[in-house]
């Protein structure tokens, strides 16, 4: 059975082109196509990933090595809500552990509506504890703040 090539919109393809058009050299523009790919394809599959590679004349596994540092970067299927709990020295000290234990519990299991992941850094430890949500930083994180957070997220 063949399976069905990735290939962007008409759209995403002239977002590409205007990213590769920014650059002298055309890897700078690797980032800003991982992260049009993620939005075009949902997530960065190994068919994405070569895809990529294939555009931006790099090797696969030089694609990867790039989408796998960054934590934007989604290599697996991710919930509509994304919830990152930052995990470094600060937010440690802070209690993100027990921010996160308390959104495990709330959230009992992944599913479609959210993905829950802790994250070595979100950079901005003076206002630890912090999560993010989506796109959106949350600081000074509560349980309290959490659940009302919570209630907030679309469907």
């Amino acid at each position: 059975m063949e399976t069905k090539k990735l290939k962007f919109s008409p759209k995403a393809l002239k977002e590409f082109e205007s990213a590769q058009a920014l650059f002298d050299n055309p890897k700078s523009a690797l980032i800003p196509t991982l992260y049009l790919a993620q939005r075009e394809f949902g997530y960065l599959s190994g068919a994405a990933i070569e895809y990529v590679a294939e555009l931006t004349r790099l090797t696969p596994a030089k694609v990867m090595e790039v989408a796998s540092f960054y934590t934007m970067l989604h290599k697996k299927p991710v919930g509509k809500n994304e919830i990152q709990v930052c995990g470094n020295i600060t937010c440690h000290m802070m209690k993100a552990r027990k921010i996160f234990d308390h959104l495990k519990q709330k959230l009992k299991i992944e599913n479609q509506k959210f993905t829950l992941t802790h994250v070595e850094c979100l950079g901005a430890c003076d206002k630890a504890p912090v999560i993010r949500i989506n796109n959106k930083y949350h600081y000074h994180m509560t349980p309290e703040k959490i659940d009302e957070l919570l209630a907030s997220c679309p469907d």
